[in-house]
């Protein structure tokens, strides 16, 4: 079956391809001519581009780039300048290019990447922070600035592109296939960010900009506005053997973002209390949600950034390259959460569907577990630091070899959880049925029959933590050395060289130590006096339809945190406890300094020591076949990845349920217990890449490569974390054996250039995935019920390698420019379209299906891109739509452990600017302008799991050069 898949695939494919090859041959008045008029793209004897687009001297010095005989420094050259690094390469590259110096075509260079074919985006606050490439998500991807690998403090090895500011890019490279000296391997892709050089300008030259950014959840502008600006500027001296440039980015952005959760659901739930209703199976397998939370955060995002280049040619032979790069970003969430908490205990009737997913159901108004109105205060701030120095020499022994060395070294860090905090009160539904009610598809549920969510009266301390996540701190330090070696027959070049990379990464989370304020206040059975607290009435911003739950408040009650934590470590509070509780709490408090602050929980420790060796070899060869110029590049390199994971685990001592909240369990901890383990692996990588030119301006390509994901740092992590919800009790423990996923890559395409700033591309690819880490759960006997005297059961859940997946797909390319169609003034017009379908077929064996029960590709979704630009004199305006199918976000998610899927999500965006003089101009863009939200459901779409809207960022400047 998945063999006739695949086959019809590629019949499509080669059907397109045949079109696209008429047209190339039938339209060729639009083809790129060989003989270029001054100024164009330069083409070689084979047909492809030079180098790049010829370059003028300006009066000033600096370079300008003459296109057509037109000079050409904005969105176009941008698009020209992508297609010729397409059209050069032997292997299959797209990329985005910044319109000039510290102009790139989107504030953040995931939004700019998402442009890319087959490149879609995780949204989040209303940014974009990681990438998937051909539907593997960020895990699969490398990313490399200047060909090193750079830390980042996300705690996996996904890359966070929200710390970087898009200012400092010259061009963002994605190679989806690989070529063997790319100095790093990735299944899904390596995406290289370069930088401007210094020797790559003229005399003394700059960039400045000044924007206000506005951002609002109903598209208005109104609410603060706050400042954007940066600066690049440069000198070259005059004989260009020395130049320096230099960077600086300040970003902050004030945003409001809605959103409603269930946070999981939890599977095959044993509603004991209730019979079996006439014609049914009992409710012994019910789906039901975690909770229904509705939440509104204001955030303050603040992005600073400084980069500089040297550049210095000491001798004719030698050139010494200098980068440093410093960013940070931070983001100030303070969240405002309505809750209501879902506990099976006090379900006293239920309807479900035939998939036993809850519809409705109605909750006692008596009895220890009625369900809370929650007043949650939370606060999750990061504060990620990132730098990167490198120092690069190259020397040229002789004209056709030339030797270079690169030393680097890249740290990130967030250290921002001991200022966290998760807090609630509650009020008891005494006296009242809460009724919950599943408004189906597109809809989060509703809540209905609650008491008033403004009556201080009844408030009472429940939980729950002072700190939040973990502090990360990542180490890279790199050594790389390669030699070049040209040729001037069909032998065009030999690449040799060699890598070592030293990297650790330590995680430490932060809190309440020994959970003593949940064990002590945990289960609202302490009244908390307003006055005390701050308690005052929080009015949220209006509902939004498919976001909001219709059911929720309009208002409800918050206060002062650290006011709170101040009362709970007070008499007043402690000394409404039972005497062992309030006696266990005082030693606490005793042992912490008096407070509830957070301190790291050494049970909490996680480190990774990788130290990888890699050697490469690679050959270019080039000539004609049937007088049709070609060209192969023939590679291997060879990985040696040696690994230690350490972790300090501290397992519970003791585990209680709490009468007065049976869905809340509490535990005491035991003592701590260091552990370590090594793992590794060594691996040889092949690649062939090879590009024919069956015309001028027809290039066939086709690729064959093996390469490697390392396994994910969280699998690797070796430390235990248990889930103590009654419901759910769960071990999660990391595996650090791990092998890493490795995958057999075909690729093949035809792309048909037009012109210069216009072409067409299909390419299919097709990845046999194998290694794919699955977890695997495995029922044990952990501590003993005090009520029963039995042990309590658990669900050990470890990752092993098991899986393959076959994932493949097509990606469409058009870009075109309507110079040659259209009339004087409407000649600036142009479009760009790209659709990728990917698609994936996995096999299970009856051993994983009887331990685990699922296995899926993450991440796996078409995606698509249609925008349209006009440039002509001062005007230059670009409208964008992206757009993400549905995929599946994660296979085990939340603490019920169900898959989630995220729905299809498109946004349009829109930049535009004037230039009033040769030297100053005006801009203007909108992000998301129809307003659109992210939705996540769980299994079945009528299982509700997460709605996010953010609204709309406006950016308004005035932009500078000389």
């Amino acid at each position: 079956m998945q063999r006739h898949i695949l086959a019809g695939s590629i019949q499509q494919a080669l059907f397109v391809v045949t079109v696209i090859a008429c047209a190339a041959t039938c339209n060729s008045a639009y083809a790129l001519d060989t003989a270029t008029a001054p100024g164009t793209i330069a083409t070689t004897d084979q047909g492809a581009p030079s180098a790049g687009p010829a370059k003028e001297k300006k009066k000033d010095g600096k370079d300008v780039v003459q296109m057509n005989g037109v000079s050409v420094t904005g969105q176009l050259a941008a698009i020209r300048r992508a297609q010729a690094i397409k059209q050069d390469a032997v292997n299959v590259v797209d990329s985005v290019s910044a319109e000039e110096a510290g102009k790139f075509p989107d504030p953040n260079v995931a939004d700019a990447l998402q442009r890319v074919p087959g490149v879609s985006v995780d949204r989040s606050g209303g940014e974009s922070s990681h990438i998937a490439v051909r539907g593997f998500g960020p895990e699969f991807v490398a990313v490399t600035v200047n060909d090193r690998q750079m830390a980042t403090a996300s705690g996996s090895r996904a890359f966070n592109f929200d710390v970087l500011p898009s200012e400092i890019i010259s061009v963002a490279q994605v190679n989806k296939t690989s070529s063997a000296d790319i100095p790093e391997v990735d299944i899904g892709g390596v995406v290289n960010i370069q930088t401007a050089r210094p020797l790559d300008f003229h005399g003394f030259h700059g960039a400045w900009s000044a924007a206000g950014v506005n951002s609002n959840l109903t598209g208005d502008w109104k609410g603060k506005t706050t400042p954007k600006a940066s600066g690049v500027f440069g000198w070259t001296n005059s004989d260009h053997t020395f130049g320096w440039l230099a960077s600086a980015t300040y970003y902050k952005r004030k945003d409001t973002q809605l959103n409603t959760q269930a946070n999981s659901w939890y599977a095959n739930q044993n509603i004991s209390q209730l019979s079996p209703g006439p014609g049914t199976a009992g409710y012994t397998n019910v789906a039901v949600p975690e909770t229904l939370a509705s939440n509104v955060i204001d955030e303050t995002r603040t992005r600073k950034g400084f980069s500089g280049a040297i550049d210095w040619k000491p001798i004719d032979r030698l050139t010494v390259q200098f980068d440093t790069l410093y960013s940070s970003y931070k983001v100030d969430p303070l969240e405002h959460e309505f809750g209501e908490y879902g506990n099976t205990a006090d379900i006293q009737s239920i309807t479900t569907d035939a998939n036993n997913t809850a519809l409705s159901w109605v909750r006692n108004s008596s009895g220890p577990n009625v369900m809370a109105n929650d007043y949650v205060m939370s606060y999750n701030p990061s504060y990620e630091k990132s730098t990167q120095n490198g120092l690069n020499l190259g020397f040229d022994i002789d004209d056709s070899t030339k030797l270079s060395l690169d030393i680097s070294n890249s740290k990130a860090w967030n250290k921002q959880s001991p200022y966290g905090y998760f807090l609630v009160i509650g009020a008891k539904n005494f006296g009242t049925n809460p009724t919950w009610t599943n408004n189906g598809d597109g809809e989060p549920p509703t809540y209905s029959n609650i008491l008033s969510s403004t009556d201080t009266g009844n408030l009472a301390a429940h939980c729950c933590n002072a700190g939040a996540g973990n502090n990360v701190t990542n180490n890279v330090n790199e050594y790389q050395i390669n030699l070049t070696k040209s040729f001037g027959g069909v032998l065009s070049e030999l690449d040799f060289g060699g890598q070592i990379t030293d990297q650790s990464v330590k995680s430490v989370g932060w809190g309440t130590p020994d959970g003593i304020l949940c064990n002590a206040y945990c289960g609202y059975s302490i009244s908390v006096p307003p006055d005390a607290v701050g308690a005052y009435i929080y009015t949220p911003p209006p509902k939004i339809s498919g976001v909001s739950s219709p059911g929720a408040p309009s208002q409800w009650i918050q206060y002062d945190p650290r006011a709170y934590l101040a009362w709970l470590a007070s008499p007043a509070a402690y000394n409404q406890l039972s005497a062992a509780k309030r006696a266990a709490l005082l030693a606490g408090l005793a042992a912490n300094g008096g407070t509830f602050n957070a301190a790291p929980n050494p049970g909490s420790y996680n480190k990774v020591n990788e130290n990888e060796k890699s050697f490469f070899g690679k050959a270019v060869f080039e000539g004609t076949l049937w007088e049709k110029p070609w060209a192969l590049d023939v590679g291997v390199r060879y990985m040696d990845i040696a690994s230690t994971s350490t972790a300090v685990n501290r397992p519970p001592a003791t585990y209680y349920v709490d009468p007065n909240d049976t869905s809340n369990g509490q535990v005491t901890y035991g003592p701590l217990a260091p552990e370590s383990a090594n793992g590794g692996y060594h691996k040889w990588l092949p690649s062939v890449n090879f590009k024919l030119s069956l015309l001028d301006n027809l290039i066939y390509r086709f690729s064959v490569s093996k390469t490697l994901t390392p396994p994910e740092l969280s699998n690797l992590y070796y430390n235990k974390s248990f889930g103590t919800r009654p419901n759910s009790l769960t071990i999660s423990q990391g595996n650090p054996q791990l092998q890493p996923y490795t995958s057999r890559n075909f690729d093949m395409g035809l792309e048909w250039y037009i012109d210069d700033a216009s072409y067409i591309a299909l390419e299919g690819f097709y990845k046999k995935v194998s290694n794919f880490s699955t977890l695997v759960s495995t029922p044990v006997a952990f501590l003993t019920n005090q009520n029963t005297g039995q042990p309590f059961i658990w669900s050990l859940t470890q990752p092993v390698n098991l899986n393959s997946s076959n994932i493949y797909g097509e990606e469409l390319t058009i870009n075109y420019q309507f110079t040659h169609l259209l009339p004087d003034p409407f000649d600036g017009l142009g479009m760009s379209f790209n659709y990728t379908r990917v698609s994936s077929s996995t096999s299970l064996s009856p051993g994983i299906i009887a331990t685990s029960g699922k296995f899926a590709v993450p991440g796996i979704g078409d995606s698509a891109n249609l925008s349209a630009y006009y440039e002509k004199g001062p005007v230059q305006v670009r409208l964008a739509y992206n757009w993400r199918g549905s995929y599946l976000e994660s296979i085990a998610s939340g603490s019920g452990a169900q898959p989630a899927t995220r729905t299809a999500y498109g946004q349009l965006d829109l930049s535009a600017s004037y230039n009033l003089t040769k030297h100053l101009s005006v801009f203007v863009s909108g992000t998301n302008l129809t307003h659109q939200h992210l939705y996540d459901y769980s299994v079945y779409p009528n299982r509700f799991l997460y709605a996010e809207a953010d609204g709309t960022v406006y950016t308004v400047g005035v932009r500078g050069t000389f």
